[in-house]
């Protein structure tokens, strides 16, 4: 009797363990999934989870020991969304690996995004993973006009949401016509120029929005300029370049035709929007050098000068159909050139406007 009692309970008991294993698979599923989904969520996509009855086993390579630790802290904290009350009941083994990296102190990233839409990106991030990860969202965002400009490794991110935060500010960045943007560790800095005072209201609500201390944190600086009148009068256009002019000057490198100088540039950038502003007229770039020197080089160099010109301006929007370079050379002097700064006065760009065709 003794015996048929036992191999009944020993009966019961292995039925209850089939039981148990059949109805409890689902929530070992969910929770696996559950820890998966919160890990990916905080940004511990490279960690993975294996359940095994009630013990969740986290690997991977986690970006630092922080990152590790919390990892761990997500894991135990999840609950599981099939069991009743959402309890956790499980507990968490932990095989993952930190890499050693240099630790950065501010964690920065930038990028900068010029009028033609290439936009230059620079800073750290955790691992080669997400260096390429933000450099494919780059390249979506901006439409592969993207350069790498030294995006480095190493650990020291605030949190794993950092990345996340650069990918929302790319997004942002690429409604304005050119602006640049600065996260360090929490604090970011948007700023730039749109035609849209919506697009900057958008943005400004867009950046508060951002996670945690992020949104906090952000800060935006974006003007929305003025347009200008559009000039018809050809004499009118021809006024406003030689009053954008004035009596300054484009710089280049000695006998060669690259441009040289932060006002160069700057005073190109001015004359360009003249240009914008007498759309309907053509303009010749006129190239001129002093005499020293071979006169086919100095014929050549001018022609590369005015050519340079050219093609900045229209880097900066202005029809190339409009403009046409051309190269004096040294038949047009202004000024003497048996002195330092009378030759200094013939190595000069002009614009001259003309009635369009």
């Amino acid at each position: 009797m003794a015996s048929k009692w036992l191999g009944a309970g020993l009966l019961l008991a292995l039925v209850s363990l089939i039981l148990g294993w059949i109805f409890g698979m689902p929530k070992i599923a969910s929770m696996e999934n559950d820890i998966r989904e919160a890990l990916n969520n905080k940004g511990y996509q490279n960690i993975q989870v294996d359940m095994s009855g009630n013990v969740a086993t986290l690997s991977g390579e986690a970006i630092s020991d922080a990152a590790r630790a919390d990892a761990i802290n997500v894991a135990e904290n999840t609950e599981c969304s099939a069991c009743k009350n959402k309890r956790r009941w499980h507990s968490v083994k932990d095989k993952m690996s930190a890499q050693s990296l240099p630790v950065e102190s501010p964690y920065t990233f930038k990028a900068v995004k010029d009028v033609n839409g290439n936009v230059t990106v620079s800073g750290y991030v955790p691992s080669e993973t997400a260096k390429a990860d933000i450099l494919l969202a780059a390249n979506r965002i901006f439409n592969t006009k993207v350069i790498d400009r030294q995006i480095k490794i190493a650990a020291g991110a605030p949190d794993a949401e950092f990345l996340n935060v650069t990918e929302s500010y790319m997004n942002q960045l690429a409604l304005l016509d050119r602006g640049s943007f600065t996260q360090e560790d929490y604090n970011g800095l948007l700023k730039g120029t749109t035609g849209d005072a919506g697009v900057r209201d958008a943005i400004n609500a867009a950046g508060q929005g951002f996670a945690g201390k992020y949104g906090s944190e952000f800060r935006a600086n974006i003007s929305v300029p003025k347009v200008a009148p559009v000039i018809t009068d050809v004499s009118e256009c021809q006024v406003l370049f030689e009053e954008v002019k004035g009596n300054n000057r484009i710089l280049f490198e000695t006998n060669a035709a690259n441009i040289k100088g932060a006002e160069s540039f700057d005073l190109l950038n001015k004359i360009a929007s003249a240009a914008n502003r007498c759309a309907s007229f053509n303009i010749t770039i006129g190239g001129h050098t002093d005499s020293m020197g071979d006169d086919a080089y100095n014929q050549r160099l001018s022609e590369a000068r005015a050519a340079t010109v050219k093609n900045y301006l229209s880097e900066q929007q202005v029809d190339a159909d409009r403009m046409t370079a051309t190269g004096f050379g040294e038949t047009s002097p202004v000024a003497t050139n048996a002195t330092a700064e009378g030759r200094a006065q013939n190595r000069r760009i002009t614009f001259t406007v003309t009635q369009g065709q």
